[in-house]
């Protein structure tokens, strides 16, 4: 019967002393022994490779330090950047920095709210003296000089607020055809007839 020519399951190999041994053999801990040390020759030679970049080295830290004395003066360096970043440190902690940021307009918002309050007490008492009509017209009327600069600027503010709403009415965009209007305030602000308004101070 002839051998059949697919072999099914565990194939061993043909030579079963050989494999044996192969599995067997485990590298053993003395195998790279260093006992054979390396001769004077080789080890006078790697000395003098040492010693001649030794020198090299040497020569071209006094050449560096020929060309700036500082070179290798580290700490020195370092101190310099510590104490810049201390100072720096310092400013934004003591200087202007530390001011608050939005308490200016805060404090203008409450003026603004206490000018109409005081605009809204004003009108409710013009009303109540003329629901009152000639009740007290045979009396005398005394107004102080501090009242009469009070109402002096209390009218000149309200002119303010409206010019500016009819300046802002004439400066809408939504009313405006072309750009002809933005031209005009650029130019007027590029020419300094028109002083440029600050925007971080007006928002409230």
């Amino acid at each position: 019967m002839a051998a059949p020519t697919k072999q099914y399951g565990l194939i061993l190999s043909q030579k079963k002393g050989a494999s044996k041994t192969a599995l067997l053999q485990k590298p053993s801990v003395f195998g790279n022994d260093s006992d054979d040390e390396t001769s004077v020759g080789e080890s006078l030679q790697r000395e003098a490779v040492k010693k001649k970049m030794m020198k090299q080295t040497r020569l071209e830290m006094q050449k560096a330090l020929e060309e700036d004395s500082t070179v290798y003066d580290y700490d020195a360096v370092y101190d310099d950047i510590q104490n810049q970043r201390l100072e720096s440190n310092k400013k934004i902690l003591r200087g202007a920095d530390k001011r608050p940021k939005y308490i200016h307009q805060l404090m203008r918002a409450v003026e603004d709210r206490k000018k109409e309050q005081e605009r809204r007490e004003e009108r409710k008492i013009q009303k109540e003296r003329e629901a009152e009509g000639e009740q007290f017209a045979d009396k005398d009327a005394y107004v102080t000089s501090a009242y009469k600069q009070k109402l002096q600027e209390q009218k000149e503010e309200l002119e303010r607020e409206k010019r500016e709403a009819v300046m802002e009415a004439a400066l809408d965009v939504k009313k405006q055809k072309d750009l002809s209007g933005f031209y005009r305030h650029l130019l007027n602000q590029t020419v300094g007839e028109e002083a440029i308004p600050d925007r971080s101070a007006n928002k409230s």
